[in-house]
């Protein structure tokens, strides 16, 4: 097994720290450093907190801590005043650290970024208070403001992170995710998408294989989604490395109506391909959080993905998502390696719900 020393490390130095207990008077609260440097649906579940901070508090200046991977995507948001990127593990730990600490921030929210790194990151930078739920199995707990807190089961993602909010005194609450794209992330996807035809996207890839449905269900769907109306054109949405999955499902319907987009795009223009459809048919993963940001309509499915903590809560725009027991006991998660619980969700269900947005 190999020992992690850093975390060692840090756990001995910081093991006699303290979190402040001085009550947080926002009216000094002068910088906000915000975490949220995993997986794009992460950081989009993070925009609505970002919102109400800035809104509540515009004297603030709010520093995010991105993903450098997807960070283009926040990059337009008019409530980040600076961004600055972080990969995760320990490597670039430490440039990171001093990157931050020049500049002062006074509160850290971490609304998603992987320990042992985020808490003991959050607290060499300098920041008085550090903000964490859940934190109940947390090794360095002791180092934040806010109390031992556990995750609630099965709570709406963005319900959980409004909760840190209220150390600030804000109560409100903004289930609705936010991009905010310009002109140029759709300079591409504009050439290829015209007319009058309704698009319907298909995303085959996910973040774990656990996620992922089987090529020969998609097959079938394609089939009845072709044969159920002559305007209809199928989008296979996706990222390079995900490219594989399209090229094989493509060669397997031989349609033209069937277009293989995964990968054409940058991670803005993918987005934009996104918003430019009539409905993201897709696995529970960060597609279906950019859809949801961009008022796409969607349908999930999903078994290990729990519909109360990922189905957007956008009343304005029809979110489906079919939802499927897990049946392994006990469940390998994403460590499986043949997700046959996914086999539970039919094409025939699919298309039905299909047919209420299009």
């Amino acid at each position: 097994m190999k020992i992690d020393l850093p975390r060692l490390f840090f756990r001995w130095i910081l093991k006699e720290k303290n979190a402040s207990k001085k009550e947080i008077d926002i009216n000094k609260i002068e910088n906000i450093l915000i975490m949220s440097n995993t997986a794009i649906g992460d950081t989009l579940f993070a925009t609505p907190a970002l919102r109400l901070i800035k809104e509540h508090y515009p004297h603030v200046k709010i520093t995010a801590l991105l993903n450098p991977n997807n960070y283009q995507l926040f990059k337009t948001n008019p409530f980040i005043d600076d961004v600055v990127t972080y990969r995760g593990k320990w490597r670039n730990f430490l440039q990171t650290v001093f990157k931050l600490k020049k500049l002062q921030i006074d509160l850290t929210f971490i609304l998603h970024s992987n320990e042992p790194q985020a808490t003991p990151m959050a607290y060499l930078i300098g920041s008085e208070y550090i903000i964490k739920i859940p934190n109940d199995a947390n090794e360095f707990k002791h180092l934040h403001f806010n109390s031992v807190t556990a995750r609630v089961a099965g709570e709406y993602t963005i319900e959980n992170q409004l909760k840190q909010l209220k150390y600030i005194g804000i109560n409100s609450v903004n289930f609705n995710m936010e991009l905010f794209p310009n002109e140029s992330w759709y300079r591409d996807v504009d050439k290829v998408l015209m007319g009058d035809t309704v698009y319907v996207g298909f995303q085959l890839g996910a973040s774990t294989r656990n996620r992922m449905w089987f090529e020969e269900n998609w097959s079938e769907l394609a089939s009845m989604v072709l044969e159920y109306k002559g305007n209809i054109n199928i989008v296979l949405t996706g990222s390079p490395s995900e490219a594989r999955l399209t090229d094989s499902l493509e060669k397997r319907i031989n349609n033209q109506r069937v277009l293989n987009l995964a990968g054409k795009f940058d991670i803005c223009g993918a987005a934009a391909l996104i918003d430019k459809l009539d409905v993201l048919i897709t696995p529970d993963t960060g597609p279906l959080h950019i859809a949801a940001a961009l008022q796409t309509p969607t349908i999930t499915i999903s078994v290990t993905g729990l519909e109360s903590s990922s189905k957007p809560r956008d009343r304005a725009v029809k979110h489906q998502y079919i939802q499927k027991p897990i049946i392994c006991e006990p469940c390998l998660d994403r460590h499986c390696r043949y997700q046959k619980c996914m086999w539970q969700i039919e094409p025939i269900e699919v298309f039905s719900a299909l047919k209420k947005v299009i």
